[in-house]
């Protein structure tokens, strides 16, 4: 159940980014942004529902799309917040992998 959940989730955050580009006649960088953001985050979600062992990469791609909208799309200071937000994602991601999280943490990380 908590699978089918995550994929109509998934579903809907791709839909909605796909919606937010195509509902305007000339889309601006902020709205492009927010649809691959919404698109990044839906795929990713959808990855780590089928292969769990997935979630380390979901969460670096996910940084490293919010470090790349945020320097190509986006103007300050709204460009600050989502590079800060990728730098932490990518940054919990690479500790992930290293295993230099607390145990408590590691878990989410390595369960199969």
């Amino acid at each position: 159940m908590r699978k089918i959940i995550l994929l109509a989730f998934s579903a809907l955050l791709i839909i909605l980014g796909l919606w937010n580009y195509m509902s305007v006649p000339k889309p601006g960088l902020d709205i492009i942004a927010s649809s691959l953001v919404l698109v990044a985050v839906g795929w990713t979600l959808a990855m780590s529902v089928f292969e769990p062992n997935w979630i380390k990469a979901a969460i670096f791609i996910d940084g490293l799309v919010f470090v790349l909208v945020s320097i190509t799309f986006l103007v300050s200071p709204i460009n600050y917040v989502f590079l800060l937000f990728g730098i932490i994602l990518v940054a919990i991601a690479v500790l992930a992998y290293l295993r230099k999280l607390p145990d408590n943490i590691l878990r989410y990380f390595y369960r199969s």
